[in-house]
């Protein structure tokens, strides 16, 4: 889910927050004294789910971070979790597998029941429940609980949440959206919500849902309208700190083009992230004029998008082949023609603006593209017959897919190098559907992490050994396994020495063996209407729209 770290407020937060137990610092007060406004967003990501336990997906998540609570949460600008349900929340030590949380006292959710340790439990165990029956949307959402094994609590506000290894990153699921907390009164506990009752105890509560005709056997949200929930308690806002709007109404729109009509129409005040083409925002961009007609928002970003190359089978099992494709592949060429300067170029699998991230692939490979003929003479010197043939998958309804590809097959045919053969499928769906079978020699794919620790730039891409993994590129290390994540994972403090360390070595470790190669991490925009505030602060790096912060002038 960049460019450098926003200095967030001072005291429980910091430009680096800590994972040990921290207070909250300003004293909680309810979502009254905002004014009378409703803010109207478009975006083309529709949730697949409403309950927490069925969708793992950015447009459920997206309205999960505003109508749900969890205990811990975000602050703008940080990357590293402090408390919001919880007064406090820690680790005794590093290395500890206990995680204990107080939550804070009185808090109810929307429909006036109390949230209290047994809510937090029931949220939980829920999931993992749910998980196991098969009865998540076939969202596999539980797998972001991995290492938990139990949940108890003390009393009414003491929760432990008991894992089965050091993980320093659960702090970090816990302010995901797999954290949020529900309603034991109306929530199953082995199936999801049917029907729109969501009772949370988020900023927001929901009012309606509006649904159209179903589409390819599956609901078609149309909108969700959502107004401030008077019982919310937590970090979002304190006093002094008021929500700058009323209400939100989203609208769900089938493609981009859909987004930029109500844009330009005024049936929207925004749209909600990323759903214009490059087209779109460079002549925004450069049309625009502060204070009249449509603005562009720009902040930091940490999608990604990498090559994926098949280690098992076909002729990138070859390790040479595959540091050929990482030393001619031209991130620039692709980041300015392709996307017209609304990405850039990415030299690691951990992006910019996430603590530990190098340039490894610059630093193995150099940042600018190998002469061809170095690479050629490389190649013919290990023996390798050329050109090495393959082909070349993709999800052609992604934004510049096809120009994408066709230019990284300009690139790697050079000389001779290699013969690529494109074979474009319908979405990533089509595409994911093939990573399990060991026939997708090479494919793409964009990566938005589940929340803003370089460990979910790693963990998700290392296979275990002999399977095909998240993504169907069979990879694995020892090294990056057995000894340096298990280091990472025991550090608390995420900036720590060891920490670092131990991620440097596994983005070059990376690099060497190349089954990965990184083309480009994205920007965040937002386009709104003239009098639209408050949107820069919603864009950092935990990439979290913050609802409650945008107002109208």
């Amino acid at each position: 889910m960049s460019a450098a770290k926003r200095l967030a407020t001072l005291g429980c937060v910091s430009l680096l927050a800590s994972t040990t137990a921290c207070g909250s610092s300003a004293p909680a007060v309810g979502a009254d004294g905002a004014p009378k406004t409703t803010i109207s967003m478009g975006t083309v990501e529709s949730f697949s789910s409403l309950d927490p336990a069925g969708a793992y997906d950015y447009g459920s998540w997206l309205l999960y971070y505003n109508i749900y609570q969890g205990l811990m949460s975000y602050q703008p600008g940080a990357t590293e979790p402090t408390p919001d349900a919880a007064q406090k929340c820690g680790f005794a030590d590093a290395g500890d597998t206990t995680y204990t949380c107080t939550l804070r006292s009185g808090l109810k959710f929307s429909n006036g029941d109390p949230l209290d340790a047994a809510a937090v439990k029931f949220s939980f165990d829920r999931v993992v429940e749910i998980g196991k029956l098969g009865h998540d949307n076939g969202s596999g959402v539980s797998t972001l609980l991995s290492t938990l094994t139990s949940v108890t609590t003390d009393g009414d506000l003491g929760v432990t949440f008991h894992l089965n290894t050091a993980d320093a990153t659960f702090p970090d699921r816990l302010a995901s959206g797999v954290g949020e907390i529900v309603d034991p009164k109306v929530y199953p506990s082995n199936n999801l919500l049917q029907g729109t009752g969501v009772v949370g105890s988020g900023v927001y509560k929901v009012d309606s849902v509006q649904y159209g005709k179903p589409a390819n056997g599956k609901p078609n949200p149309q909108s969700v309208t959502m107004s401030l929930n008077p019982s919310y308690q937590g970090a979002a806002i304190s006093s002094g700190n008021k929500p700058g709007n009323s209400g939100i109404v989203m609208k769900y729109y089938p493609d981009a083009a859909g987004v930029m009509s109500a844009l330009n129409s005024g049936a929207i005040d925004l749209n909600a992230n990323n759903d214009l083409t490059a087209a779109d925002l460079v002549r925004l961009e450069a049309g625009q004029q502060l204070g009249t007609g449509l603005q562009v928002n720009t902040g930091a970003g940490t999608q990604t998008r990498m090559m994926i190359l098949n280690t098992k089978y076909g002729p990138f099992s070859n390790q040479h082949a595959r540091q050929a494709v990482a030393e001619l592949v031209n991130r620039t060429a692709i980041a300015n023609n392709v996307y017209q300067r609304t990405v850039v170029p990415l030299y690691s699998v951990i992006p910019a603006g996430i603590g530990d991230a190098t340039a490894a692939y610059a630093d193995k490979y150099t940042s600018e593209p190998t002469a061809p003929a170095v690479v050629k003479s490389q190649l013919l010197n290990e023996g390798m017959k050329l050109p090495i043939s393959f082909t070349y998958q993709y999800a052609a309804d992604s934004g510049g897919a096809d120009a994408e590809a066709a230019l990284i097959k300009t690139e790697l045919e050079t000389d001779g190098i290699f013969k690529v053969t494109l074979h474009p499928l319908t979405n990533l769906t089509a595409l994911s559907a093939q990573w399990t079978n060991g026939n997708v020699e090479a494919s793409v794919v964009g990566w938005s992490s589940d929340y803003p620790d370089p460990d979910d730039y790693v963990s998700p891409f290392i296979s275990a050994p002999g399977t095909a993994g998240t993504f169907g590129s069979y990879y694995s290390d020892p090294l990056i396994t057995n000894t340096w994540t298990p280091v990472t994972l025991k550090q608390t403090d995420r900036g720590s020495a060891a920490a670092m360390d131990a991620f440097k070595k596994i983005q070059y470790q990376i690099a060497v063996d190349a089954a990965y190669v990184p083309l480009w991490q994205n920007k965040q925009y937002v386009v709104t209407q003239a009098d639209i505030t408050g949107v820069p602060l919603t864009l950092d790096t935990a990439g979290i729209m913050r609802f409650w912060m945008i107002g109208k002038s």
